[in-house]
């Protein structure tokens, strides 16, 4: 039987794109990487020698100009996201962009009605929503053995601080956080964690942020407390440019029981009524995510099934982080849409 094979372009080649992306395109055999393109020539040239790409290029428009080229991978900065992806979709392609899609809402609405109006598909980056482990806490929490309300503890670290030993990434980094704290950009999978393990719509968060260097263009640290419409509740630490990391909650609480991922070990733990379940992965959890999040992103191309998450859980996880943005420069809480439900 014959293979449906989509014909590809990556858009974007930085470290996300090498090191995770890449093999996972390459093993899929539903997949042709027709071309890859990234602004450094140098980036650029490389990629396409990895990929076995038909060409590479520094113009993006090159790629969406080609007629053959049904589907793109859009994995730029959140800033640069926007303009590329509506482009993407109104030269026919079918999208899968990194997370955050944009930094502001009025982007994000305008990259969705791109997709409304071209009739193609937009799938967003949510990648570690996806695998059995994040099936298994939400089975665990929709089968009522956890019991309501949950608080959910989750707390991320990454970026580390390390300007001599390693500038490249210090001035990146550094980039990134002209265009928003941490909350932003690593807030954006962990506010689609909450959205995804809730089911609930958040209406109220207090946070704080601190700046641990005064070069700092804004946060470092970021930290939350969130409130869900169903009950739940959630804290919420996100930490960027330290020298050193804890490594990190994702613990759910509830009157019946607890669980929670280990994100090292690849497992989900349920404790509940004396008895412990656990699910453990035979491979890398982070490839996993990778695989099962390009196979969903075919899946809906094959089928023209509206993707999830898409545009928009892109945009309610993007409504959660600019609240989070806005709470910790007030200092006040911030209440969002919607209303407790019963």
């Amino acid at each position: 039987m014959a293979v449906n094979v989509v014909k590809l372009a990556v858009i974007g080649c930085g470290d996300i794109v090498m090191g995770q992306h890449l093999p996972t395109l390459l093993e899929n055999p539903s997949v042709h990487v027709m071309a890859v393109c990234d602004k450094d020539p140098v980036r650029a040239a490389a990629a396409g020698a990895a990929f076995g790409s038909s060409y590479h290029s520094t113009d993006h428009k090159r790629i969406l100009e080609d007629k053959e080229v049904q589907a793109v991978l859009v994995c730029t900065p959140p800033w640069a996201t926007p303009a590329i992806t509506i482009e993407a979709l109104k030269a026919g392609k079918d999208v899968l962009c990194e997370k955050p899609m944009a930094t502001t809402l009025e982007a994000a609405k305008q990259m969705a009605e791109a997709e409304r109006l071209s009739g193609r598909l937009l799938q967003v980056g949510f990648t570690y929503r996806h695998g059995p482990l994040m099936d298994a806490l939400r089975e665990w929490i929709e089968s009522e053995r956890l019991g309501r309300p949950l608080q959910i503890r989750l707390s991320t670290f990454d970026e580390e601080w390390d300007p001599e030993g390693n500038p490249e990434h210090y001035e990146r980094i550094l980039n990134t956080l002209r265009h928003g704290p941490p909350c932003i950009h690593d807030g954006a999978h962990a506010a689609d964690h909450l959205a995804f393990l809730t089911g609930s719509t958040p209406i109220r968060i207090t946070a704080r942020g601190l700046t641990s260097r005064p070069e700092f263009p804004s946060p470092n640290y970021n930290s939350a407390l969130i409130e869900f419409a169903n009950g739940d509740q959630a804290k919420l630490e996100i930490g960027w440019f330290f020298p050193g990391f804890p490594p990190g909650e994702f613990q759910i609480l509830g009157p019946k029981g607890m669980a929670y991922l280990d994100r090292a070990k690849g497992e989900a733990i349920l404790i509940s009524n004396r008895l412990t379940e656990r699910l453990q992965l035979s491979e890398n959890r982070v490839t996993s995510c990778f695989r099962v999040q390009l196979q969903k992103f075919l899946t809906s191309i094959e089928l023209r099934q509206t993707p999830v998450p898409g545009s928009q859980e892109g945009i309610s996880s993007l409504l959660l982080t600019l609240a989070f943005v806005q709470a910790m420069e007030t200092g006040e809480s911030v209440r969002l849409s919607g209303e407790r439900e019963p």
